[in-house]
């Protein structure tokens, strides 16, 4: 008789963010579920080694865990961070990565990875200064500014080599200290969101922008349509995936006039719009895959029972 699985789910928001609760939903269709906030998490150091616990609940009795939102408005990241780098070193699965994630967050340190992994993806130049944002502006004629850390399409505008335009590099400058450019690729008002599970692509969709807008993400009203991806697009999207680490990501794709290439990865992805677009809930298809590392990480001294309820 195999022990019952126990996975946690690690969440700041689990009253307010869907995806937390479809992830705990989905846990809970293959075993035990706990939910584990992060700052209820406290790490003992004695000489006998480290415990962590969150709520009483000691996490060597947990198989594996979803990182769902693992920061939040209470706790200390700082402290945090290593407790989930203790937990992947001692051996217990967590998806996504930590390591992953703080990748995927920092927007340049995720476009030197696909740089170095040789992922179709634009140039990028991040500036401190407000001089040397004009420059880049005065050579590329058109780029997209963003802050370095943000998601969901929140503070990336598209600049023009105008007046107007080096007023506002200058003031982006001035508002977030340093500024990650990226050169712009015309395309055909819409990206492809690559929802990656593992080794492969699990869904995919079209996110057109509104009519008069170029910005494609759904939390600013773009429109999400189901799509196919050719061999070569779907090849991009896992190979981007895989270059940041990422167990389960969205890969934003555009379809550039040399062909698909990557723009962002998502450490923290929402699939709201591809669960509207294509009836496909990806919490299952993670939890689907959590289980399967667990498995294939199982220690020698029982084989985890992981039985769809």
């Amino acid at each position: 008789m195999g022990k019952s699985l126990r996975i946690g789910v690690i969440t700041a928001y689990l009253e307010e963010d869907w995806h937390s609760q479809q992830l705990v939903e989905a846990a809970g269709r293959y075993g035990e579920v706990v939910v584990i906030r992060p700052e209820q998490i406290t790490a003992w150091l004695t000489p006998e080694g480290v415990t962590v616990r969150a709520d009483g609940v000691d996490m060597k009795s947990i198989n594996g865990f979803v990182l769902a939102r693992g920061f939040g408005d209470r706790g200390n990241p700082d402290f945090v961070v290593p407790v989930y780098q203790i937990l992947e070193r001692a051996g217990h699965v967590l998806i996504n990565s930590i390591e992953a994630v703080l990748v995927a967050i920092d927007k340049f340190e995720t476009s030197y990875r696909l740089q170095q992994a040789g992922v179709a993806t634009p140039s990028v130049v991040v500036v401190q200064d407000g001089d040397s944002a004009c420059e880049v502006l005065g050579q590329w004629g058109r780029l997209v500014a963003k802050p370095l850390f943000g998601s969901l399409g929140l503070g990336i505008e598209l600049v023009e080599d105008t007046a107007d335009g080096r007023a506002m590099l200058a003031e982006l400058v001035d508002r977030y200290d340093a500024v990650y450019l990226q050169e712009f690729v015309p395309s055909p008002g819409r990206d492809i969101r690559a929802f990656v599970v593992g080794p492969r692509v699990a869904a995919s969709i079209f996110r057109v922008a509104k009519p008069g807008e170029w910005v494609t993400n759904v939390h600013r009203g773009a429109e999400t349509v189901v799509c196919t991806l050719d061999a070569e697009t779907e090849r991009l999207a896992v190979q981007a995936a895989r270059a940041v680490g990422l167990d389960y990501t969205g890969v934003d794709i555009l379809e550039g006039p040399d062909g698909p290439v990557v723009i962002e990865v998502n450490g923290n992805p929402q699939w709201q719009g591809l669960l509207h677009a294509t009836g496909q809930n990806m919490a299952d298809t993670i939890l689907a895959w959590v289980v399967e590392r667990i498995a294939q990480t199982a220690t020698k001294g029982g084989e985890y029972r992981a039985e769809r309820c």
